[in-house]
Formats: structure tokens, C-alpha cells, sequence
């Protein structure tokens, strides 16, 4: 017992307790592989007896989008909005309080809209049935990309602070994908559901509800497509480390980490830039709250370090700028103690030669 040192003891429990972490991600991710390659390239679409989209579809919520969209209570006050708005700007010309250049133009604009929402549905349910046939065609099989993917897994990494890392940052973006792909899904249904009322408030010609009502509408557009990036990612994964063809072989457990990890990362990005796009108020938000934690720590660690003077700087200028001159204020520092101890190391000698004549 004696030769057995607590020091010993407490760093194995620490690396034990780092493995078991690591494993925990490792399963994670690769349980994330398994789960989530349905739900990337898979787009909600009904499903018909005759397999085309227009037919009457017999799975939920389809049925209920059918029933308020082909000639229901959504198309009909998507309708009622149009008319109402356009009546308004036929009142406002009666009153001379309105262009006539751009009422003629409302006039055609509105016959669009109304044709856009009766046929709303369709157009929807194609595009989204072209997406999926697209995301089909150009994913490439799965057990080839991802067998090899968790392969890697089983490799050993010799630094267990390394493993933590590459397998903390697979592991949460692998659980960021998955929000993001059903979150998606849920936007796609909301998009597919009032996208006629946006459609009426933006072919009815107000001056400015029209505008925004316009651009949430486009954003149908990259939120639809969202899986064929991804699919194009998985392809170019399979050309270089897949099964049969593959052209990379990690010549280390590092590297095979690093591949296995960087797939739900670049994805996450990816889906991350679409929804940008999509929600680009909702991304620029996270950005400046990130921003502003990220400042805030800048604030209260430069006034920790050097005085109140640079937690100003942080708050005014950055973390850059508060860096700068905490480095600027400790080296004005050392060069002040460097001078005052020369000066006291300076002044007996002169003292005492001074003093040593008389």
C-alpha cells in the first residue's frame, strides 16, 4: 500500500473520466450517422394513391393543407385580403391621393397574386416533390460514407484532452443538425401554410407591408432546397473516403477524428448559411447577443487585468483594442519597476562616493 501514490490515483480517475466522456460523444455522433440520414435528405411530401402530387393526399398534416388551401378558408381570405387591399388603393385614387403609374401597376400585380393563390398548392407540393426526386438522385449511398465515418471511432487517440475536443465539437454539431433539420420541417409546413395570405399582402400594393410581405415569401425558396447542398457534401465525402472508391486513408487516429467530426460541422454550416437566407433577423440576433457575451467577458476581464481604463477601451473599441492596451499598460509597467530599480540600485554607490571624501 505504501507504494501506491494518491497523485497515481487521482490522474488514472481523471483519464478514466475523460474516456468515458469521450465515449459518451463518440456515441453521440455516431448514433447521430445512423439516425440522421433520413431526415437530411428527406423532404415532406404527400403521399397520393397514384404517387403524383395531384392527387388528394392521405397522410397527415397534408390533408389538412389540402383542405384549406385547395379552395378553403385560407385561399379564401388570402382572396378577401387581396380585394381589400387593392379596393384600398382604388379609394385612395379617387381622392387623388395615389400615382397613377403605380395603380395600373397594382392592377396586374394583383391578377398574379390571385393566380398564385389558387394555384398555390401545387406549385408548393411540386417543388418540394422536385426537391426530394433531386436530393434522391444526387445522395450517394449511405453505409458507404457513413460505415468508414464511424470506423474512425474505433481508433484510439493517444491524448484523451485531444479526443475530448474533436469529439465534443462532432458531438454538438451533430445535435445541431438534427434541430435544424426538424426545425426545417416544421417551417416548411408554416411556409406551405400561409404562404397565400403572404402572397395576397404582398401583390396588394401597400406602400410598405407589401415590401415586407415579399421577402418573407422568398425565403420559401432556400428553406425548400436545403437538403441538396447537403446531399452534394455527402458525394463529394463518398468520392474521397467511401467504401469502394475512396481516395483518402487517414494515416493516423488524429486525422480519421478530424474527418469523421468536420461532416456534421460543414453541414451545420451549410444548413447555417440557408437559414440566414431564410431568417436573416433571427441569425444577425444570435450574432449580436454572441457578440456582446464575447465583449462583455472583454469588458470585465480587461478591467480585472489593467484597471478600469481598459474595460473603457473593451466597451468602446473591442476586445481588440482592450488586448492592446492591457499589453501597452504591462509593459509601461515593467519598464517603470525596471527604472526604479536601477535607481535604487544606483543610489547608494553614489551616496557613498559622494560621502567618501570627507
Amino acid at each position: 500500500m505504501s507504494d501506491i501514490s494518491l497523485t497515481d490515483v487521482g490522474y488514472q480517475w481523471f483519464v478514466d473520466i475523460l474516456e468515458q466522456i469521450v465515449v459518451w460523444f463518440s456515441e453521440g455522433i455516431v448514433d447521430g450517422y445512423r439516425k440522421i440520414t433520413e431526415a437530411v435528405f428527406g423532404t415532406p411530401i404527400p403521399e397520393t394513391p397514384n404517387g403524383l402530387p395531384v392527387g388528394v393526399p392521405q397522410n397527415q398534416p397534408w390533408t389538412q393543407l389540402y383542405d384549406a388551401l385547395v379552395a378553403g378558408e385560407i385561399t379564401l381570405i388570402a382572396f378577401l385580403i387581396l380585394v381589400v387591399c387593392v379596393q384600398g388603393r382604388h379609394t385612395l385614387r379617387i381622392f387623388n391621393l395615389s400615382d397613377p403609374i403605380r395603380d395600373r401597376r397594382t392592377r396586374r400585380s394583383a391578377w398574379t397574386g390571385g393566380l398564385l393563390i389558387a394555384t398555390w398548392y401545387w406549385i408548393a407540393v411540386t417543388a418540394l416533390y422536385l426537391v426530394d426526386g433531386f436530393a434522391i438522385a444526387l445522395v450517394p449511398p449511405i453505409d458507404a460514407v457513413v460505415e468508414p465515418l464511424v470506423n474512425f471511432f474505433d481508433l484510439t487517440l493517444s491524448n484523451p484532452l485531444l479526443g475530448l475536443l474533436l469529439t465534443f465539437v462532432g458531438a454538438v454539431a451533430m445535435w445541431t443538425l438534427q434541430a435544424l433539420l426538424y426545425l426545417r420541417e416544421l417551417l416548411l409546413y408554416v411556409f406551405v401554410y400561409v404562404m397565400p395570405i403572404a402572397i395576397a399582402v404582398a401583390y396588394g400594393g401597400l406602400p410598405v407591408i407589401s415590401g415586407i410581405a415579399a421577402r418573407v415569401a422568398v425565403k420559401f425558396i432556400p428553406l425548400a432546397v436545403m437538403p441538396l447542398p447537403v446531399a452534394l457534401l455527402f458525394r463529394g465525402y463518398d468520392l474521397l473516403i467511401g467504401s469502394n472508391v475512396g481516395m483518402m486513408s487517414p494515416e493516423n487516429a488524429f486525422f480519421g477524428y478530424l474527418i469523421a467530426v468536420s461532416l456534421p460541422v460543414v453541414s451545420v454550416w451549410i444548413i447555417w448559411k440557408l437559414f440566414a437566407y431564410t431568417t436573416p433577423r433571427l441569425v444577425r440576433s444570435i450574432s449580436r447577443v454572441t457578440g456582446l457575451t464575447v465583449t462583455a467577458g472583454a469588458v470585465a476581464g480587461a478591467a480585472t487585468v489593467a484597471g478600469p481604463w481598459a474595460g473603457a477601451t473593451a466597451a468602446r473599441w473591442g476586445p481588440k483594442a482592450a488586448v492592446g492596451h492591457t499589453v501597452a499598460k504591462r509593459v509601461a509597467r515593467n519598464d517603470t519597476n525596471t527604472d526604479s530599480n536601477v535607481d535604487s540600485t544606483n543610489e547608494p554607490t553614489s551616496t557613498a562616493a559622494t560621502s567618501s571624501p570627507t
